[in-house]
């Protein structure tokens, strides 16, 4: 039984006993129900987007929801690590065959092929490197960036984790 065929959308009332999940924008709710999930907006596209229902933990309202990943990823250049898991996940259950490896062309062979094009060619292979260096750089900057964020969120746990150890000796 496939996630989409159930029924996913209703028009009733609230305090119908059937609704499993309520889409909340809010930190809290006036009154909430002990039989339903209350997931934040984005816990529904995440799960159309990985074609299966997610679990509701990291989407509680209220919580720091996990990165939104896109469907539509080039695979070149940087991606986050939640990324990087999720397409191996996937890689996982297709059976695929790899692709045998190229051979590199030794620094002087790269040299003699360049030196041998003609002047178009040199000019827009000159262009293709520039670009994959401009590339480099934006996905190094990028790297750098996410590893800065995460020694931030882990000193901030660090902090939380000592401030929490050190209530219940006051």
């Amino acid at each position: 039984k496939q996630w989409y065929q159930r029924r996913v959308a209703i028009t009733a009332g609230e305090t119908d006993p059937d609704i499993t999940h309520q889409i909340v924008d809010r930190p809290s709710q006036s009154h909430q129900f002990l039989s339903r999930c209350y997931v934040q907006p984005q816990w529904i596209f995440d799960s159309i987007n990985q074609r299966k229902v997610l679990p509701v933990d990291d989407y509680v309202a209220g919580c720091l929801l996990p990165p939104h990943l896109s469907p539509f990823v080039n695979t070149e250049g940087y991606l986050p690590p939640e990324q990087v898991e999720l397409l191996d996940r996937n890689k996982i259950g297709e059976d695929g065959e790899e692709e045998s490896p190229r051979e590199e062309l030794s620094a002087e062979d790269k040299k003699l092929a360049v030196m041998a094009m003609p002047k178009k060619r040199k000019a827009l292979y000159n262009k293709m490197i520039h670009s994959n260096k401009k590339k480099a750089s934006v996905v190094n900057k990028l790297k750098r960036k996410r590893e800065e964020l995460d020694e931030v969120r882990e000193k901030k746990e660090k902090s939380t984790d000592c401030d929490s150890a050190l209530i219940p000796l006051l």
